[in-house]
């Protein structure tokens, strides 16, 4: 039996590969030693260049979340220009639970960070977005990332994809619990962020089952280390989807940094430009996307005030 995998390459065509799964009612049944020993969640942010971004993603965080936990900003610099401007973040956050880690390898950083968190449940992160609405993290205390996993890159205002650059279908929603909805990730035929289990955009996994998977596969970049994830798509297709009634914490495509794949992006303002802007002591206006659903939010052109007085 065999299992297609789906993921946009850099030229934006979609790649296949056909993947034996025999072994998946084996997986199956070992898991139970990924079980979360807590309901303590970390969340770990991937960073690049984008210093202006990633004030804008934790500022909305600690504005927007409850009950957060510890937070772990794993970065990339490419000069000293943009070190410096990481090192204004430090400043900014050092009364919040921020621990900001330079990158030396991608990989061995993060297998590290996940090897000494405490924390049965992880949750991903990526700088280009920000939270829009309020989110409390004592309501994922009863999900079982074995069996559900939340985006909160979903909700029912999913329905164009700025990735594949096309209108969605969505699948059925569900109520899971007062705050949550629950779908299918294999209900959906044609490839979409519906059918997408496995990602690093405001994705829920399990510490160690995570841990166990990226110690198998080699990767050298976010998107290469949620590319790779791919290969364990059998074990992920048939678990539950959960996600807030909207998108809680869209991505902002205003810029990119990446050079591993293909994206759609508007690009309103290059790296460089957001970097001077810094340097001017500006940062996004990340209260102007409070509220606003869907592809609005995902569209909207960054507007910037003085970060002068936080600081």
């Amino acid at each position: 039996m065999s299992f297609v995998v789906r993921y946009l390459d850099r030229k934006g065509f979609e790649f296949k590969k056909n993947l034996n799964i025999g072994i998946v009612p084996l997986y199956n049944s070992m898991k139970k030693m990924f079980t979360p020993q807590n309901t303590d969640i970390v969340s770990v942010i991937f960073s690049k260049d984008r210093a202006m971004q990633l004030d804008a993603f934790l500022a909305s965080y600690f504005e927007q979340v409850a009950n957060y936990g510890v937070v772990k900003v794993l970065y990339h610099v490419s000069d000293e220009r943009h070190n410096r401007s990481y090192e204004d973040l430090k400043l900014l956050y050092r009364n919040l639970p921020v621990e900001f880690i330079r990158e030396k390898s991608f990989r061995n950083d993060l297998i590290k960070v996940l090897e000494n968190t405490s924390c049965g449940r992880i949750m991903f992160y990526v700088d280009d977005m920000l939270f829009t609405t309020g989110v409390d993290y004592n309501w994922f205390k009863n999900i079982d990332p074995l069996k559900e996993i939340l985006s909160l890159t979903r909700g029912k205002d999913l329905t164009h994809s700025t990735v594949l650059a096309k209108d969605l279908l969505v699948p059925q929603l569900t109520p899971a619990s007062d705050q949550l909805l629950r779908f299918k990730w294999n209900e959906i035929t044609e490839f979409s962020d519906w059918t997408y289990p496995i990602g690093v955009s405001g994705y829920m996994f399990s510490t160690t089952e995570m841990l166990a998977m990226i110690k198998s596969i080699d990767f050298k970049a976010p998107n290469s280390l949620e590319a790779n994830l791919q290969v364990f798509l059998p074990y992920f297709s048939n678990r539950d989807g959960l996600c807030m009634e909207y998108i809680a914490a869209p991505c902002i495509h205003s810029n990119i940094t990446q050079t591993e794949g293909y994206n759609h992006v508007l690009g309103h303002f290059s790296t460089d430009d957001l970097l001077a802007l810094w340097n001017e002591k500006k940062r996004i206006n990340y209260t102007a996307f409070f509220g606003l659903k869907g592809l609005e939010a995902q569209t909207k052109k960054y507007d910037f005030i003085s970060r002068k007085e936080f600081e």
